[in-house]
């Protein structure tokens, strides 16, 4: 995290707790329990590096990212969202999951989701802990974290017992690292984080036909992002599926397989620029090594996705 002091900010309006949370999140329905009683909410962010750090605390209510939400925005996160105090639950995917004070969530912005989350008898208020990455930066195939999404990771024990106990840390303890670290730590949680749910929900096991035909286009794009000629038409020929089979399982997913095959590229670009990788290699050559044939081309798509350009990305990496 850089030097700057996180923001918080506090609201006692119930018109204006929805705002709030669209500018530190996404766009949200709230639907606040407590009629005709004191209002009351806060949300505290911070960054390190892309990864949003945030702590949020209200009354009682239900929380909503509906189909008609979707349109207003076209954020695509992964949140992990951890109860501190109270109880919540929150269903995405066809699953819910119910969670006390220490467990967690994984869940995606691009789909609708539902949150409950009510108070304990200590205190009126909740707690939770939001940490929000840009979902292109996280390594698991969109097949593989829709099998994540919506199952309770326990936080008092095991594997996920001792991740819970990290992001607390990291939320109350602000570490003061320069921005290139910021970067790379938010890389290697994420990562952490992908790997650790993938172990604790055992999800291999319990993969569809449907689902395992995504992963392995999903592993084949990856395995050729390299290859300037990557198409759609070429995945599906080495999947035997028609190229408007593959079209549509791409729509059910919210994205086209060029859509995909570019984010994927994107992504790895900028870890090279961010690794020993990337060493002394110019932009050319780096987008050039993962399917890019112009460099102009690539420089509008990063900025596009990362808000900066390749060269000062990787001048703040390496301040």
């Amino acid at each position: 995290m850089t030097a700057a002091e996180p923001s918080e900010t506090n609201t006692g309006r119930r018109e204006v707790w929805r705002e709030l949370l669209r500018d530190h999140f996404v766009s949200l329905d709230v639907d606040v329990e407590r009629d005709g009683g004191t209002f009351d909410g806060a949300v505290r962010s911070d960054f390190l590096g892309h990864l949003r750090v945030s702590g949020v605390r209200s009354v009682d209510q239900d929380i909503l990212r509906t189909t008609e939400l979707l349109r207003r925005d076209g954020d695509r996160y992964l949140q992990l969202c951890m109860v501190r105090r109270g109880a919540a639950r929150a269903a995405q995917d066809g699953r819910e999951a119910t969670l006390r004070p220490g467990d967690f969530v994984l869940y995606e912005t691009e789909r609708p989701f539902h949150w409950s989350v009510r108070s304990g008898t200590d205190s009126p208020h909740w707690d939770l802990a939001v940490f929000t990455w840009p979902r292109d930066t996280i390594r698991l195939s969109d097949s593989e974290s829709a099998l994540l999404t919506c199952r309770t990771l326990d936080g008092g024990s095991g594997i996920t017992g001792v991740l819970s106990r990290m992001l607390t840390d990291l939320l109350v303890e602000k570490p003061a690292v320069s921005e290139g670290g910021a970067i790379r730590i938010a890389d290697e949680i994420g990562d952490l984080v992908a790997t650790i749910a993938t172990e604790a929900c055992g999800f291999g096991g319990t993969v569809d036909r449907h689902a395992g035909l995504q992963r392995q286009i999903d592993a084949y794009i990856a395995e050729h992002l390299d290859d300037p000629d990557l198409s759609p038409e070429r995945i599906a020929q080495a999947h035997f599926v028609s190229t408007r089979q593959l079209q549509r399982m791409f729509a059910g997913r919210g994205q086209t397989a060029s859509q995909v095959i570019r984010r994927q590229r994107l992504e790895r670009c900028r870890r090279d620029l961010l690794t020993h990788r990337g060493g002394e290699a110019t932009l050319t050559q780096i987008c050039v090594r993962w399917g890019f044939t112009d460099l102009a081309v690539f420089s509008r798509a990063f900025r596009e996705v990362y808000g900066t350009s390749p060269t000062a990305y990787r001048a703040r990496a390496r301040a």
